[in-house]
């Protein structure tokens, strides 16, 4: 059944009596320890605290080989966990802390389990000493003494450990003190952890717990639900109504004042409860439907203008950004959320963008008129919250809104310095233009921008990705697409007077002009066109294949102009001696196409880019060439399988011929890669 509130009660601690008011002022403690901290308190460097606690762990040392009392022991063992806290290895008092939290003294029971919790970890070997003193100090009728144990047992229990622990743990959940039972609920959340098998075997009990009288129990309960219905939600949903009714109780402040904080009423059971009705309403109609009107009420109530009330409301949009989609809840959630966003407090700015992000990826319109708010964010200097504003405009983006969008990013992208937004901006931008780009036009203009202001940033198959688009256009309007095209052509022989161009647009440029050139139009003659490129041909180049780009555009005019101009030849006379292989093989290959003009006209035809090759994988076409030097006396090729034993000088020798064989026939590939590039 749901939880229901008993009737409020204030937990009030005791008052202190003279001995709680020593125990607070320090009074229990030795002159020498209150000495201790002081100087380490008022410790300047590091180096000055170091000096001071190696010679503390040097006394302790000496300390523990003495005959101590009790009084003096307990002191001994807090002093030791001090010099742990602070960085300090002080392991031979450890067994100290496992021996003190045997005894009967309820204070030094005490501090023997908490010297233990701060000191061993879980798979220390001390550990396995504790595990008898903690089962019988489970079922101590002192229950001070049963949440010493407690405290402990998440900390250091393991696999091994925890079989011994779950049945005298488990009967701790109908203790009458609250706080036992509050305790228990934490050591089984940390015993589902370790092993999430045992977790079904609790189930029964933990709804129980749901319906404990106490409110701190009950919200301790909570998180290790939220746990078993992230792993396994949809035996966790016939419990969306008693989450629910927890909730609308909570808001409806029926909690003892002791749990309100800063007026608000348990904002920590609140959002825990938010998280678990997000996780169990995801992608169901029927138990979102009974959440609708307590997160209006949530939201509602929350709306304090405190820091906890914000905390409250984001959460209250993430759950209902995650559950079936309601439309007035969508519109509350986001008339919120717009406030976050325009506050000059940063924390809530950056909370505002994050929830709008979740209410985009349900409904676009619901975030589309905080578009330009969004937009002012990108100006802020907190790195942060750029970023995160950057991804909530990439979500925002559509069709209708991509110009206004990609402009204000390009903005953004010409005035920031930082290497790394820059490269974000660079790749939003590129994305959003090759989804939603009105037209063709628009695009190339865009990209064009992008490689100016960031073209070591993109990435080469962008640049691919618009060549193909110009030269293949959309396919379905053969007018628009040459029109397209004049208009590239144009638009880049242009930009080839401007100093400064990246190499990756100098890329595109070269492959445009070298293929549709003769569109330009406008009294521009391809004798223009290629003094443009041989004057390119000299800029300088962050890569050296760049270079390599503009002979081979210079290569495609000259076969279009049928015949070499001069200062064509002075590159290829200038380049054809380069030390970059590449390089001198294209001037090469562009001396010997324009010396057989028909050969060129055949190997470079005008505006071919898109047709296919027929290639013949035989190369019968130099099987001709291969009977004539048979005839003259040459050996036939024999592959290394077929060689005689005589021709295998040792393993490695074959092994380095059949490289060189490959290197061969890669060679071979390697001109066929040639003319495709040509």
């Amino acid at each position: 059944g749901a939880w229901t509130l008993p009737r409020a009660k204030t937990l009030v601690s005791p008052l202190p009596g003279p001995k709680n008011r020593a125990a607070m002022s320090g009074g229990h403690l030795s002159k020498d320890f209150f000495e201790l901290i002081k100087s380490i308190g008022e410790c300047k460097s590091k180096q000055e605290e170091d000096k001071i606690l190696a010679a503390e762990v040097a006394t302790l040392r000496q300390r523990f080989t003495e005959q101590l009392s009790p009084k003096k022991m307990k002191e001994a063992v807090v002093r030791m966990m001090y010099a742990e806290m602070l960085g300090h290895n002080a392991d031979f008092g450890h067994i100290h802390a496992v021996n003190m939290s045997q005894q009967t003294n309820l204070i030094a029971k005490r501090v023997g389990y908490l010297a233990s919790t701060v000191c061993l970890h879980s798979g220390h070997e001390l550990t396995t000493l504790l595990v008898n003193t903690m089962r019988r100090d489970l079922k101590s009728t002192n229950h001070v003494e049963v949440c010493a144990t407690l405290v402990a047992i998440p900390k250091l229990v393991n696999l091994e450990t925890l079989p011994a622990l779950m049945d005298p743990v488990c009967a701790l959940l109908d203790h009458p003190s609250e706080v036992v039972r509050k305790k228990a609920v934490m050591a089984l959340h940390r015993f589902c952890q370790l092993q999430p098998s045992s977790a079904a075997d609790l189930s029964e009990k933990l709804r129980r717990v749901l319906c404990d009288k106490d409110p701190a129990v009950m919200g301790a309960s909570l998180y290790i639900l939220h746990e078993g219905a992230e792993a396994d939600p949809k035996a966790h949903k016939d419990l969306v109504p008693s989450y629910v009714s927890i909730l609308k109780q909570v808001t409806e402040h029926r909690l003892p004042s002791s749990f309100d904080y800063h007026r608000m009423p348990a904002p920590w059971i609140q959002i825990k409860l938010l998280k678990l009705m997000a996780t169990l309403g995801t992608a169901d109609q029927r138990a979102s439907e009974g959440m609708y009107e307590v997160l209006l009420d949530v939201l509602r109530r929350a709306d304090t203008g405190i820091n906890i009330g914000y905390a409250i409301i984001y959460e209250a949009v993430r759950t209902i950004t995650a559950i079936f989609p309601n439309i007035q809840l969508l519109e509350t959630a986001a008339s919120h959320i717009s406030r976050f966003v325009s506050s000059d407090n940063h924390n809530l700015k950056y909370l505002g963008i994050k929830a709008l992000a979740g209410i985009v990826q349900v409904n676009q319109k619901y975030a589309l008129e905080h578009q330009l708010v969004v937009v002012d964010c990108l100006e802020d200097p907190d790195e942060t919250l750029k970023r995160k504003t950057l991804d909530l405009l990439y979500r925002m983006t559509n069709a209708g809104n991509v110009v206004f969008v990609v402009d204000k990013l390009i903005s953004h992208l010409r005035e920031t310095s930082d290497d790394a937004f820059r490269a974000s901006l660079t790749e939003r931008i590129t994305q959003l233009a090759e989804r939603y780009a009105p037209d063709n036009s628009w695009f190339i203009r865009t990209m064009n921008g992008v490689f100016e202001l960031g073209g070591e940033l993109v990435r080469p198959d962008v640049a691919h990705n618009l060549m193909r688009l110009i030269a293949e256009g959309s396919g379905e309007d053969d007018e628009a697409d040459m029109a397209l095209r004049r208009f590239a052509a144009a638009t880049y022989y242009s930009m080839l007077d401007r100093p400064i161009l990246p190499d990756i647009l100098v890329c595109v440029i070269c492959w445009v002009l070298g293929e549709y050139g003769y569109l330009i139009g406008g009294g521009v003659a391809l004798e223009d066109v290629v003094d443009k490129l041989v004057d390119a041909v000299e800029r300088q180049f962050d890569a050296p294949s760049t270079r390599c780009w503009v002979v081979v555009a210079i290569t495609k005019l000259v076969a279009q102009l049928g015949a070499m101009p001069a200062q064509v030849a002075e590159v290829c006379g200038k380049y054809k001696q380069s030390s970059q292989v590449l390089l001198s093989k294209y001037c090469s290959e562009l001396e010997g196409l324009a010396a057989e003009v028909g050969t060129m006209h055949a190997a470079l035809p005008t505006d071919a880019s898109c047709e296919d090759l027929e290639v013949d994988p035989a190369l019968g076409f130099l099987d001709a060439y291969v009977a004539e030097a048979l005839s003259r006396g040459a050996q036939p090729y024999l592959a290394p399988g077929e060689r005689p034993d005589e021709l295998d000088v040792g393993g490695s020798i074959s092994a380095a011929g059949g490289a060189h064989g490959g290197g061969g026939g890669g060679g071979g590939g390697g001109g066929g890669g040639g003319g495709g590039g040509g």
